[in-house]
């Protein structure tokens, strides 16, 4: 069985080349998935299951072109992955660019993904 380091950088590596099913693959049926941000950004910030999850990319796309995703650091602690990375997305709705570093905090048990938080700069998003 896979390290949870490795789940996470397949994880990451396969949204890196737009494959969101190799990323589905990943996460656990039922899963603690959010972004920690208001209820007012154009995706879910909750989802419970990986069909959730899927319609949360489908969401984040139609938001905007993703010009610039970096992973820069994945930090092991046993079952529990924090990575930290940086964004930049040109906004589907306006035309402008948003751009932001990121925290995933990422729990891995059996193999799957269980649990996927995103902090970023909400305030900003919105505001673009």
């Amino acid at each position: 069985m896979d390290t949870p380091m490795e789940v996470v950088k397949r994880a990451y590596q396969a949204f890196g080349r737009n494959d969101i099913e190799a990323v589905l693959e990943c996460i656990a049926p039922t899963v603690d998935w959010r972004v920690v941000g208001p209820a007012s950004l154009p995706f879910p910030t909750q989802c419970n299951t990986r069909q959730e999850v899927g319609q949360f990319f489908k969401a984040v796309a139609a938001d905007g072109e993703i010009t610039v995703f970096e992973p820069r650091e994945f930090i092991d602690a046993n079952e529990h992955i924090v990575v930290l990375g940086f964004v930049r997305v040109i906004l589907s709705k306006t035309g402008k660019p948003f751009e932001s570093e990121w925290v995933h905090v990422c729990t891995v048990k059996d193999g799957l993904l269980t649990r996927w938080i995103e902090f970023f700069d909400t305030a900003a998003r919105l505001t673009a």
